[in-house]
């Protein structure tokens, strides 16, 4: 299998729950159909040919990464009503100060380094969830050949299924500073499959996604990649 990583960073960052309105809670990493659109943005593609380029040529993405903090926004909007437009408000959760690092594999060379050469020089601009969260790109890896393998140990990352109940803390409670938040692992159900029309696109299929952020050990390995001293799950 052939991969690269790249880091990124984001000065604010929101990566809304789908089912959210009024308060608009986000994940606390980009999650795979972010990342998707993401390397479409990088080539040039719509959201539903990156959709469809992710499905056909196999490929595998990984994130690591953590915010420095998060705040709540207030936005105003404006709203259909009765066949009125009406003024509103919502609150969006936002990251602050969002480092990422972003691995894509797959099993074709040619492919890895051409999403790589796009990221180097992306067709439109990259964002961290909202238009105006842009993400800058501070470093791309060269691709290596490595092997997918069981890994145990994870943490500020996103693995695959439900694994709440699959894991052990891996921290020493008494070293983390009283002002650090920290977080058990959080599941969510989120899409990975639209189905787009002229009408726009509906959610075809959903998965079991948990946000990993403290370190934990699993009790039963999830398959990923040993990228140097990081522990990187394939979703």
């Amino acid at each position: 299998m052939y991969c690269f990583s790249l880091k990124a960073y984001s000065e604010t960052a929101s990566f809304r729950l789908p089912e959210t309105h009024s308060f608009q809670k986000s994940l606390p990493l980009p999650p795979l159909t972010t990342i998707i659109g993401l390397l479409g943005a990088a080539l040039g593609l719509s959201f539903a040919e990156s959709m469809e380029f992710y499905h056909n040529n196999n490929i595998k993405i990984g994130v690591i990464g953590k915010s420095q903090s998060r705040t709540n926004d207030l936005w105003k909007y404006r709203k259909i009503k009765s066949q009125e437009t009406v003024s509103a408000v919502l609150t969006r959760e936002i990251l602050f100060g969002l480092d990422l690092e972003i691995f894509i594999a797959t099993e074709n060379e040619k492919i890895t380094s051409n999403i790589r050469d796009a990221f180097i020089d992306p067709c439109y601009a990259l964002t961290a969830g909202c238009s105006d969260d842009l993400l800058k790109i501070k470093k791309v890896r060269p691709v290596i050949v490595t092997n997918p393998e069981p890994l145990y140990d994870f943490s500020y990352t996103v693995l695959p299924g439900d694994q709440s109940n699959n894991y052990e803390a891996n921290i020493d409670i008494d070293k983390i500073p009283l002002e650090v938040e920290i977080y058990t692992p959080q599941v969510f159900l989120l899409p990975v499959e639209f189905d787009f029309t002229d009408k726009g696109r509906r959610v075809k299929r959903r998965e079991h996604f948990t946000f990993i952020d403290v370190p934990v050990k699993l009790i039963k390995p999830v398959l990923g990649l040993k990228y140097g001293d990081k522990s990187v799950a394939l979703l």
